[in-house]
């Protein structure tokens, strides 16, 4: 008796389709075993938090991916076994255990490529007990992935010999050539358009203005200021540019940051206080970007991680391009960590099936640096007739400094994978200045690099306070240096600090990047220009480029110190005032974890129901100001106020100069140095918030 072919078919799309079903059962299995505490957390953030239910959209949008792959999967399987079948026939007596083998032979290869592929996936280290290292893990990628190529090989053949011998072969070509010409002309039209971009660009009697900006990078990592490790991007690029080597930030984080680089003001006067501050009823009419608008710019901003800083088109902006913003960024960007869509990510596919993941660098084990090369692209190649303003933020530096191809995050130390980091974005940055230069768009432009803030690795030196350079009044017995910093998880001393806006005396987080190159605007002085200088002067000194008014700016123009017109000493006359953010124990840490830094900070954050953004609390706020360490660099010289109790600000006075530095301001040291002054000028500026606090215990 012959079997059915019909029969047969559905017979091994029921058993593909059942497997498949037990494959998905042990990931989200295994899924809830690696994940207990985020799903621990998830109750408690609930519980803590009301959850809107416009996050529902997103998550079913998440499973529906997952379900479309999955049985994508099962169909190319049921595909290649009808085809192989058709080419050799002792196949088609026993169809179904072939395509159970072809299955597995899937799952074991695709299991196997997210291990070398994924190395940081949390099914790599299940994997990893019979893979044990990196070259047999090779060897057995290599051999499974060539038995694959040779299943697909043999399927092509069979389907080629199937259209051959069809009548629609003619037809077949038709449309082969149809394609083809279309595809032809295609790029004909991309070399056109990108000709008329070229011309567009040089052609205006504006400069395009890119601002280049790098997550937690601190200069002193760069090969450029003296490091061992080589950096021939920003080598080159420094080389050529006017760099201001003592640039600080007023908070040493990215949305505050960020956002005075807009507009040229304190974090105070813009009521940005911290990561996640609420904008929505703010005034950005006189941003850096939408100064621009006005003045016929297009203004696009663009950068791969948003989870804790939210800017977006209220800043004068029309495009952003990023992630998508709000809880399901937390929600599903990190849970997606499953072998198929591990593995489609990064793909063409993957930009659509997985949005939260796509080029976002928070999903550090799938993060792929080119991916978000792969999403600017577009942009650059556009065409207009128009200058353009383009504001990227790269965050490939930023905690833990991992991504796809690095594996090693249980064998390698924090600050191996820091400097680690800082060589891949150099790449990065080297890949993203190529596509602008050949798209033409530094034929006329004002060029920009920056951090928004630095990193402390708890080296040695991370905090300004050296234990043997304390002074005191006191002349008997062994000097008492303070403790007035909070303590951290790790065991630091007095020199060291973690983090970043954690510490406002630990000044390699405040130190900053900051280096102009301008092409066909005039002339500029390259070299270092010491003399230190802020953020904030980016936007003043961007619009007298352009000679365009600069409103509401408590930066200065840099520009005749760029043009070599005046001398650098003139800058340490400045008050500049800095500000730390609001810092739980876990974020004080080389360390951190975000889950713990969320949970620590649970109870100041809301979530916007028609957003889903999650925002502080406006009651929040005094508790985060009253928190705040507070300070004031001028002349040489440091005044930092620590808050102790409610009634208290330990002042901490540093000389910039030979590191000495006291919490005395009675003491004869401290009556030789400008903290009177420094002290007067921090209560005009930050007023109740210090005004009534002594400085005295």
């Amino acid at each position: 008796m012959r079997t059915n072919p019909k029969y047969k078919e559905e017979g091994i799309l029921f058993y593909l389709l059942l497997l498949t079903f037990f494959l998905v059962l042990l990931e989200i299995s295994y899924f809830i075993q690696c994940n207990r505490g985020y799903l621990s957390d998830f109750t408690f953030v609930s519980k803590k938090l009301s959850i809107p239910v416009t996050i529902l959209p997103g998550i079913l949008y998440f499973l529906f991916s997952q379900l479309v792959i999955h049985l994508f999967y099962v169909a190319s399987v049921c595909i290649i076994v009808k085809l192989m079948a058709n080419l050799i026939p002792p196949i088609a007596k026993n169809k179904i255990l072939f395509a159970i083998c072809i299955w597995a032979l899937g799952i074991v290869t695709i299991l196997t490529a997210n291990q070398y592929l994924i190395p940081n996936s949390k099914f790599s280290e299940l994997t990893a007990i019979v893979l044990i290292n990196s070259s047999m893990t090779k060897i057995v990628f290599i051999t499974l992935t060539s038995c694959c190529g040779l299943v697909i090989l043999l399927s092509l053949i069979s389907l080629l010999n199937l259209i051959i011998r069809s009548k629609a072969a003619m037809i077949s070509v038709l449309i082969i050539s149809t394609v083809s010409a279309i595809f032809i002309y295609s790029r004909q039209e991309s070399s056109s358009d990108r000709i008329i971009t070229a011309y567009s660009n040089t052609s205006s009697s504006r400069p395009n203005i890119i601002l280049i900006g790098v997550d937690s990078l601190r200069p002193d990592f760069l090969s450029y200021f003296g490091h061992d490790r080589i950096t021939p991007f920003f080598d080159s690029f420094l080389e050529r540019s006017a760099v201001f080597s003592e640039a600080v930030t007023p908070l040493a984080r990215t949305f505050p940051s960020w956002s005075s680089l807009l507009t040229g003001q304190y974090p105070r006067q813009i009521h940005i206080r911290s990561n996640l501050a609420k904008h929505d009823n703010l005034n950005f009419v006189n941003t850096l970007p939408a100064i621009l608008k006005r003045n016929g710019y297009e203004t696009i901003y663009a950068t791969d991680e948003t989870r804790f800083s939210n800017i977006d088109t209220n800043f004068g902006f029309d495009n952003i391009i990023s992630p998508p913003m709000g809880l399901n960024d937390f929600l599903i960007g990190n849970f997606n960590d499953f072998p198929l869509s591990n593995l489609l990510i990064n793909t063409v596919a993957g930009k659509w099936l997985f949005p939260y993941s796509y080029a976002n660098r928070p999903v550090y084990f799938a993060y792929d640096p080119d991916s978000f090369l792969s999403l600017l692209k577009p942009v650059i190649e556009k065409k207009r007739n128009q200058p353009l303003f383009f504001a990227v933020h790269f965050c490939l530096t930023h905690a833990p400094y991992l991504w796809k191809d690095l594996n090693g995050y249980d064998s390698t130390t924090p600050q191996e994978r820091y400097v680690q980091s800082i060589a891949r974005v150099d790449q990065q940055l080297s890949d993203f200045y190529l596509l602008l230069k050949n798209n033409h768009l530094l034929d006329h432009a004002i060029v920009v690099l920056l951090s928004d803030h630095g990193e402390a690795l708890e080296f040695p030196g991370d905090r300004i306070t050296e234990k043997d350079l304390y002074v005191t009044a006191h002349s008997s017995g062994t000097p008492v240096v303070p403790k007035f910093y909070p303590p951290s998880l790790d065991d630091e001393q007095i020199n060291q600090s973690a983090g970043h806006g954690t510490d406002v005396l630990g000044l390699p987080q405040y130190h900053t990047l900051l280096a102009f190159q301008l092409h066909g605007v005039g002339p500029f002085k390259t070299g270092d220009t010491p003399g230190i200088v802020s953020l904030l002067d980016i936007k003043p000194t961007i619009l007298e480029l352009i000679n365009t008014p600069a409103p509401d700016s408590s930066g200065i123009s840099l520009l005749k110190y760029i043009q070599g017109q005046a001398l650098a000493n003139s800058l340490n006359s400045r008050h500049l005032f800095l500000e730390s953010d609001f810092s739980p124990e876990a974020i004080r840490t080389v360390y951190p974890e975000e889950r713990k830094v969320l949970l620590e900070g649970i109870d100041i954050f809301q979530i916007n129901p028609l957003t889903t953004r999650l925002t502080v609390k406006d009651e929040m706020t005094s508790k985060i100001i009253h928190s705040k360490q507070f300070a004031d660099i001028h002349d040489g010289w440091m005044l930092a106020l620590y808050p102790q109790n409610q009634d208290f600000r330990m002042p901490i006075l540093i000389n910039l100069n030979n590191g000495q530095w006291t919490n005395d301001l009675q003491s004869p040291f401290a009556q030789h140095s400008p903290a009177q002054l420094m002290l007067e000028k921090l209560r005009a500026f930050y007023g109740s918030e210090i005004a009534n606090v002594s400085t005295a215990s």
